[in-house]
């Protein structure tokens, strides 16, 4: 078990005007043996902040820290103690291997009987080991997934990353995954970050979940308080959008705002970087002008599950009638 900790961590691609920060200051705590949900729409920095975990995508400021220690100077002394199963199961194995080769190849060096560690690994996840000499072209898109899982699994990883691992799978295959993810995460006693769109999902695997807008993290706790309580608007939004009885937290008005375009991530607004489609911000109550002009991440600790709003809480008229200038959480 180990604690995999993101601290003020920056990616930054290009230079000049049409530069994008990707991920823009991110603080999270994945804790050691649990699952933490990361979640919101494309583009909103998931997959960039795994990357950048995992040495894939160059940190332009910040750390990655495993146990307290620089991630990548754990990496240069030998073991990768992060492993990271990504989305497209027909493109993260090489189509001319066996899979068993694909899995061998990502044992650790020393090690005795790589035969007996491949058709372990593969009974691990669910497959028999007499298919170890398949190519990937003869399994199926669950059966490509789990072989994906084992070779991450065959690094002996400390901490998994689980980047959309269901979202090019058949609804019918999702289920089994999810639950041989968490039946895996439970017996091994991983830590894991668990990245996808799909809040139900998240609700199902995750202890934890934080929400990510436009490379920040806008609202972060426990899985079921987050959902049952949203903070955040932004987070409000996706529950809405889901179909289930959520839809019911927004009305015709609110949707038509929060259907809105997302901002360019190239120039993010200024302020609240939700609020150009926000149904608190001043599109519906013209007099909050403060989320036009200030970044309410400074005053996120102290507010209910590190919400990014400075109107964090229920929807109004809990929070005041249209145009109240007055925030939740922050000093008038």
């Amino acid at each position: 078990m180990s604690e995999l900790v993101f601290d003020e961590v920056r990616v930054r691609y290009g230079t000049g005007r049409s530069a994008l920060t990707a991920v823009d200051g991110v603080s999270l705590t994945v804790p050691s043996g649990h699952v933490v949900g990361l979640v919101g729409e494309s583009g909103s920095g998931k997959s960039t902040l795994a990357r950048a975990a995992v040495g894939l995508a160059p940190l332009s400021g910040g750390r990655v820290l495993l146990d307290g220690e620089d991630v990548n100077r754990r990496t240069r002394r030998g073991r990768r103690p992060l492993q990271m199963v990504f989305q497209d199961p027909y493109s993260s194995l090489d189509p001319r291997m066996s899979i068993g080769a694909s899995i061998a190849e990502a044992v650790p060096r020393g090690s005795r009987d790589r035969r007996a560690e491949v058709g372990r690994l593969l009974e691990l996840v669910g497959l028999d080991p007499d298919r170890a000499a398949l190519r990937p072209a003869l399994l199926s898109g669950g059966q490509r997934q789990r072989v994906a899982l084992a070779r991450a699994l065959a690094g002996q990883p400390e901490v998994v990353i689980a980047d959309e691992v269901t979202s090019a799978l058949d609804v019918s295959v999702q289920g089994a995954v999810l639950n041989l993810l968490r039946d895996v995460q439970r017996r091994l006693n991983l830590s894991m970050l668990f990245i996808s769109h799909n809040l139900a999902v998240v609700r199902y695997v995750s202890d934890l979940v934080a929400v990510m807008y436009l490379g920040r993290v806008v609202e972060a706790g426990p899985t079921e308080q987050v959902l049952a309580d949203p903070q955040h608007p932004y987070t409000r939004d996706l529950l809405a959008a889901a179909p289930s009885w959520h839809t019911s937290l927004l009305g015709d008005a609110d949707r038509e705002v929060a259907d809105a375009e997302p901002s360019d991530p190239h120039h993010p607004p200024s302020g609240c970087r939700y609020h150009p489609r926000c149904p608190k911000g001043p599109l519906v109550h013209a007099g909050r002008t403060l989320c036009v002009t200030t970044d309410p991440a400074d005053g996120a600790a102290a507010r209910p599950h590190r919400a990014a709003c400075h109107f964090a809480g229920p929807s109004a008229p809990a929070d005041g009638p249209p145009g109240s200038l007055e925030p939740n959480g922050v000093d008038a």
